[in-house]
């Protein structure tokens, strides 16, 4: 079942095939794909087809994924969403927004309800996140909403940094006890 979240500023809604165009705007801008760990298909035909078909699928028990827009001033904004990391086993954490609201909170703000859904709704044990060791603004996102560094390994087939956030650690430091 797919659901709404809200925090403070945005809402966070089930993707939309009416955003798929503007989906494919935000990933055909080379500053918010710059340090995304998989590519995105060069074929906009292509793409397109995948962008509908994976809005249109039923999310997994352990996998949720929203569109975001501002509150006021609708309109697709970016996406976030909980998903398992290749052939892992874990459950990753990720977001993307378009560069005009950049440095504007959104994607702490947006992946800390993302987070708590995780953990409060689904009840995963742990959450990840993976980013390209030079993209330090994401990293900053997801140090501030409670994950922590776990070193490189590899996924994506390249080395990426790693972040981790436990479920006890998570509701430990929401109710004040960690």
């Amino acid at each position: 079942m797919r659901i709404s979240l809200e925090t403070e500023r945005h809402r966070l809604y089930p993707p939309s095939i009416a955003d798929v165009e503007a989906r494919l705007t935000m990933d055909r801008d080379p500053e918010v794909m710059r340090f995304l760990l998989r590519p995105i298909p060069e074929d906009i035909d292509w793409h397109r087809s995948d962008v509908r078909k994976k809005i249109l699928e039923p999310e997994s028990p352990t996998s949720a994924f929203w569109h975001i827009e501002e509150k006021g001033a609708p309109g697709f904004i970016g996406c976030c969403g909980l998903f398992p990391l290749e052939d892992s086993g874990m459950i990753e954490l990720g977001y993307r927004f378009i560069r005009r609201v950049w440095g504007r909170g959104v994607a702490t703000e947006v992946a800390a309800a993302v987070l708590d859904y995780g953990f409060e709704h689904l009840e995963l044990d742990q959450i990840v996140a993976v980013t390209d060791p030079r993209n330090l603004a994401s990293q900053r996102v997801l140090q501030k909403i409670g994950l922590s560094a776990a070193g490189v390994h590899r996924h994506y087939g390249q080395d990426v940094s790693v972040f981790v956030c436990l479920r006890t650690d998570h509701l430990a430091a929401q109710t004040g006890s960690a």
